[in-house]
């Protein structure tokens, strides 16, 4: 398998992986400046998003990634994910750690995954709620409220909208498919196994689960640095795009250790 993506530069690689409300245009401002520094940047659409057809079955979207790698001649790369995106990239960090030179994940899930908080609940219930009765606007409504903080730009919910609209139309005729075992579920130890430098951030205003999730999964991760940004919710590359590429930049200059 080789997934679609958008490339910029030359020099190590950058794999980005986008949140499960978006696709990889969510990484569009942040190619050009990431290359600017001397790397090579690649953002993947993942299985069943944006461009890229749904794939295997059963679902293991961390072997799609290390496939993609293999297609594009990427030995080694350092990842970074946002949300959904964050997961995988942990568990491809945690499958093949000699694969990733660093890791830089913006509110990823915890691991093993708590169940949700009430507010959490609440949104993913609204929007099952929304679907069901084939309310696509509906939908849309409680997906931007609910992961875009209310002080975000409207073109920032506009893009939201744009990518979770292309979504819905794509996955709105599928049956559920079968989900492979989680490796991480199964085995949260093999965090411990991941060596690269690795940061974990959240936004300040994001919910709750992901802000908790960044302390829960560095005490499993030694080593790893943590960070909560100021003025951002769920969407650091798109609410807050200075300050994630700082980290970013940052995380990516650091030595294993």
């Amino acid at each position: 398998m080789k997934l679609p993506y958008s490339e910029a530069g030359d020099g190590s690689e950058v794999l980005l992986l986008h949140a499960g409300i978006a696709d990889r245009r969510m990484w569009a401002e942040h190619l050009e400046p990431l290359a600017a520094a001397g790397h090579r940047v690649l953002a993947l659409d993942l299985p069943g998003f944006g461009e890229a057809l749904p794939g295997r079955e059963p679902v293991a979207h961390w072997e799609d990634v290390l496939e993609t790698m293999d297609a594009l001649g990427v030995g080694q790369a350092a990842l970074v994910g946002n949300s959904f995106g964050g997961a995988i990239a942990l568990r491809v960090a945690a499958l093949h750690p000699q694969r990733v030179s660093s890791l830089l994940l913006f509110s990823a899930p915890a691991v093993p995954e708590p169940d949700p908080s009430p507010e959490l609940l609440a949104v993913w219930e609204a929007e099952v709620e929304a679907l069901a009765a084939n309310d696509i606007g509906k939908a849309l409504e409680v997906v931007i409220d609910g992961w875009v903080r209310p002080e975000a730009s409207t073109e920032v919910r506009e893009r939201i909208a744009t990518m979770q609209l292309a979504n819905y139309e794509r996955h709105g005729g599928e049956q559920q498919r079968e989900q492979a075992a989680d490796p991480l579920e199964d085995d949260p130890a093999l965090l411990a196994a991941i060596g690269c430098p690795v940061l974990l951030a959240a936004g300040e205003s994001d919910v709750v689960d992901f802000k908790n999730a960044v302390g829960e999964l560095a005490a499993k991760m030694p080593g790893a640095r943590t960070a909560l940004i100021a003025g951002c919710g769920h969407l650091a590359p798109l609410e807050a795009p200075e300050e994630f590429r700082r980290l970013a930049l940052e995380n990516l200059d650091r030595e294993p250790a």
